[in-house]
């Protein structure tokens, strides 16, 4: 083993990190936010309706615009 080949091997080590690491963080973060875009579908494919939504739709349909009042013009 010659004295010369750590540092070189050491120099061609640094170098491929160097070259791929950008490519390689760049990877990682597209498969992040890959994985995040799934699970936001996954979890608002199994939303259930919230109970401030539901309110809001009987308020609708009964033709209130707040707790109790009846809208404009309506008898």
């Amino acid at each position: 083993m010659n004295s010369t080949e750590p540092l070189v091997l050491a120099l061609i080590g640094a170098t491929a990190v160097r070259v791929f690491a950008p490519d390689v963080v760049r990877g990682l973060r597209r498969l992040l936010g890959a994985g995040v875009r799934v699970g936001a579908a996954e979890l608002s494919a199994h939303r259930h309706t919230l109970p401030a939504q539901v309110a809001v739709q009987r308020e609708t349909a009964v033709g209130l615009d707040a707790v109790g009042e009846q809208q404009w013009g309506s008898s």
